[in-house]
Parts: C-alpha cells; sequence; structure tokens
C-alpha cells in the first residue's frame, strides 16, 4: 500500500501541483493582457473621463472595472478533473490520456460597478465564462456563445498572447452590450424604510439581460 501511496503522489499530485504553478503563470499573463488594454483605452482621448483601470485584489483576484461594470478575475486554487461522463471526455483527445483531463480554473464574473463602489451585497452577477487550462497550456471556454465560438476546439486551443488579448476584449466587449432592465414598476411601487436609510439603488433588483451562455463544449466526440 505504501509503494501505491508514493506512486499517486509521483503521478497525480505532481500533476495537479505542476498544473497550479502553470495556472499561476497563466493568470499572471492575463493580468497583464488586462492592463495592457486598460491602459490603451485609457489612452483614448474620446473616453478619457470615464473610469477604467486594473484592481488588484490578491493573488487570486483582480477587477477589470470599465465604465458601469466590473469584470471579476477569479483563481480556483483547486485543480479538478473533467468527470468521465462529460461531453468532452468522450473526444479522443481526452480518452488517450487520462491526465489531460485535470484542469486549473479561472472564472470571470460581471457585476455592475456600483455594486461593487456602495457594497451592495444583495445585487447578482454574472458569471461570464469559466477558462480550464490543462498541463499541455491548451484550454477551453464555457459562458458567453459569441466569446465561446470565437475559439477552436480545445485539442488545438494552445494559450498564446493574442488569445489572452481576444479573450479580455470579447469579455469586455460582451459586458458593455448587456445593459440593465427597468425594474418592474409594480416592484418597486413598496420598500421598506431600511431600503430608505441604504438609498440602495437596488430597489427592485435591476438585473441585466443576461448572457447566451453555452455550457456545453464544442467539441466533436469523434474528433481525432
Amino acid at each position: 500500500m505504501l509503494a501505491e501511496i508514493i506512486e499517486k503522489l509521483e503521478t497525480t499530485t505532481k500533476l495537479k501541483q505542476d498544473l497550479f504553478n502553470q495556472l499561476v503563470a497563466y493568470f499572471d499573463n492575463l493580468e497583464k493582457t488586462c492592463r495592457e488594454v486598460a491602459s490603451e483605452l485609457q489612452a483614448a482621448e474620446t473616453i478619457n473621463n470615464l473610469p477604467i483601470r486594473i484592481e488588484k485584489v490578491n493573488d487570486y483576484e483582480f477587477l477589470f472595472r470599465i465604465g458601469g461594470d466590473v469584470l471579476i478575475f477569479m483563481m480556483q486554487s483547486n485543480i479538478v478533473r473533467i468527470p468521465d461522463e462529460a461531453y468532452i471526455c468522450k473526444t479522443k483527445y481526452l480518452k488517450d490520456d487520462i491526465s489531460l483531463r485535470y484542469f486549473g480554473q479561472v472564472l470571470i464574473y460581471n457585476f455592475l460597478a456600483d455594486t461593487i463602489t456602495y457594497g451592495r451585497l444583495e445585487d447578482p452577477g454574472y458569471l461570464i465564462s469559466r477558462l480550464l487550462l490543462n498541463r499541455e497550456n491548451k484550454f477551453f471556454l464555457e459562458g458567453d456563445r459569441k466569446i465561446v465560438f470565437d475559439f477552436p476546439e480545445l485539442k488545438v486551443n494552445t494559450v498564446t498572447k493574442e488569445k489572452n488579448r481576444q479573450l479580455v476584449e470579447g469579455l469586455v466587449l460582451s459586458a458593455l452590450n448587456n445593459d440593465l432592465l427597468a425594474p418592474n414598476f409594480h416592484d418597486i411601487m413598496m420598500i421598506n424604510y431600511h431600503q430608505k436609510l441604504e438609498h440602495t439603488s437596488s430597489m427592485g433588483n435591476p438585473q441585466k439581460i443576461g448572457f447566451d451562455m453555452f455550457a456545453k463544449n464544442r467539441e466533436n466526440p469523434n474528433s481525432q
């Protein structure tokens, strides 16, 4: 049994540790790309009065404020394995090597800027995209269709600086294109005094229109 433990440590545990270190490097590069995009937007004379900036929360999270929206990038500390019954695991690429089914995760949420500024704890946020990265530095996305379909299938979707840039720009545009819906008049006819004292502009639960989400991976299970 000790030999089995050692083998597990030498294989799966080491794989997870190496993949986490790889994910940390990727997340750092993603933040740099966001800073580059933010800097270029700040330099545009026609929009130089809008709030556009990157705020680092910690090693696992940073914010991209742009106008009335905030993108929150969150790196997950745990490495996960895609279940055998998952659609993507039926591809030849993942069938041939189970170690490729382990992924590091980055979650990207969209919140209203006022939600963060005023600490409105009840306001909803939207997961625009989940990025999963494997040991071969290949990734796939789940989330907003307009972003997901800009990228090819997992086995050929290797991380590059250009793809990071395309992803960040797509995320920003997706957030900006997703407007707030005005609450129904009857939903805000009555408020309690606590809401009045807090002066929460979240009265009536204003929500975004919603993203056209695509959770199932695009890969063809018969793909070579």
